[in-house]
């Protein structure tokens, strides 16, 4: 699929580009209601134009409400037969379009989830050395898609409402590693541990002689649209600027989930499942600057709202007896009278969402154009999975107090892993093709 997009983007970039044989098509004529004066135009010495006769009565026209000023904004009588309402029933007003994209957003920051050393499992170990996590993931390109539709309200196309929709195929950042029953090196969980004396330590998931499993799964998914009603604030010969407003929404869900089938042999399981609701008004500018069969569009608008982030935490292990408990590693339940991460949480945050975006759309057909650009789309307060995880800076291992993993009595040391909302920015941003349809 990305082969695909990426052989489509070269395609239409080409197309836009490539230079046209003649833009006479395009070229100013004037219109004649008088047949004489019609072909007295076209047969001037070295005119290279041709005029065009309209058998029109024009004083019939202007008292019909033909013109712009009175049919476009209202005016006009429901029996205006001039050329421009002849067929100006809704569905001549309607226009939609459809954008493949490729997607490049920020991803998720995981803190250091699997080592692999010939000692142990923790930093502390010499010759350990980190497998996953410690970085962004979730960053890679992907297919987005954006479809659009709208309708203008008027004649003229002086006002017009317009509905986006777009999402992504997600991000999906999977990591397993099965390590021999025989020899070495040890695979394990690195952390910080907090019960006396805290220092960095790790969890053996596997170890020589010992088979052990651990898979961890990362994926954010990326959605939304909006409406917006579009109104004309200036306009000339070759170019027209609109005012934007109206109403935003979009998701960001984040999920991880690590799980271990370990060699002692406990196995855990952690989920963090994250969601960020974006409800927000609209407020912006759109620009059209024509350059013959060419349009260069810019817009820009700001998103203004409430994003409602909310983030469960989950966990369970079994014991070597096969025995299931609440905590797994990094998610622990309330033990001992200290409250640790394991729950339900939601809070809102006023949030700032801006857009820009920049697009060079050529008009193949009077109905039919074809587009390519580039689009950025940023919110300022963003909830990600790995960030929930209880450390002690971004940069470092999960804080964990060994005291109650696996069901342990809490024997003090700390209620970590606590649960605190860290949020960061994301950003989306996306090179865009696509083909505009009008009726």
């Amino acid at each position: 699929m990305k082969s695909t997009i990426t052989f489509l983007s070269l395609f239409v970039a080409t197309m836009v580009i490539a230079p046209r044989p003649s833009y006479g098509q395009y070229a100013w004529v004037p219109v004649y209601t008088d047949e004489a004066a019609a072909e007295a135009y076209n047969s001037a010495p070295g005119q290279t134009g041709y005029a065009t006769y309209v058998d029109e009565d024009l004083e019939d026209f202007e008292g019909k409400g033909g013109d712009c000023d009175s049919a476009g904004k209202g005016g006009g009588k429901s029996d205006c037969n001039c050329l421009r309402c002849r067929n100006a029933g809704w569905m001549s007003r309607a226009f939609g379009g459809i954008e493949y994209l490729h997607w490049y957003q920020k991803g998720s920051r995981l803190p250091p989830l699997v080592t692999e050393g010939t000692a142990g499992a923790g930093f502390q170990n010499p010759g350990t050395r980190l497998l996953f996590g410690g970085n962004f993931v979730g960053d890679d390109l992907m297919v987005g898609l954006r479809v659009t539709a709208g309708l203008w309200l008027d004649e003229c196309k002086t006002r017009a409402v317009v509905v986006r929709g777009f999402g992504s195929e997600g991000a999906s950042t999977p990591f397993s590693i099965n390590a021999p029953t025989a020899g070495f090196p040890f695979y394990g969980i690195p952390y910080y541990n907090t019960f006396p004396p805290a220092s960095e330590d790790g969890f053996r998931v596997a170890q020589p002689g010992v088979g052990g499993t651990v898979t961890v799964q990362a994926s954010t998914d990326v959605y939304g649209g909006d409406a917006m009603y579009k109104t004309l604030l200036d306009n000339g010969s070759d170019y027209r600027l609109d005012l934007l407003a109206g109403y935003q929404y979009s998701r960001i869900d984040d999920d991880l989930v690590v799980s271990t089938d370990s060699a002692f042999p406990f196995s855990t399981n952690d989920l963090f499942d994250v969601s960020n609701e974006f409800n927000a008004a609209t407020l912006g500018l759109s620009g059209d600057f024509n350059q013959g069969p060419v349009t260069f569009q810019l817009m820009g608008k700001l998103g203004i709202g409430n994003m409602r982030q909310s983030v469960g935490i989950a966990g369970n292990h079994v014991t070597p007896g096969g025995v299931p408990g609440a905590g797994g590693f990094f998610a622990q339940p309330p033990n001992g009278g200290a409250r640790f991460n394991i729950g339900e949480y939601e809070r809102d945050i006023f949030t700032l969402s801006p857009e820009a975006s920049a697009k060079m759309i050529w008009c193949v057909k009077d109905n039919f154009s074809i587009s390519i650009g580039y689009t950025f789309l940023y919110w300022n307060h963003v909830a990600m999975a790995g960030d929930q995880i209880d450390r002690r800076t971004l940069d470092s291992t999960g804080s964990v107090n060994q005291s109650v993993v696996f069901g342990g009595p809490y024997a003090g040391g700390g209620a970590n892993p606590a649960f605190v909302f860290r949020d960061t920015d994301f950003y989306v941003h996306t090179i865009d093709i696509g083909a505009l349809f009008k009726y």
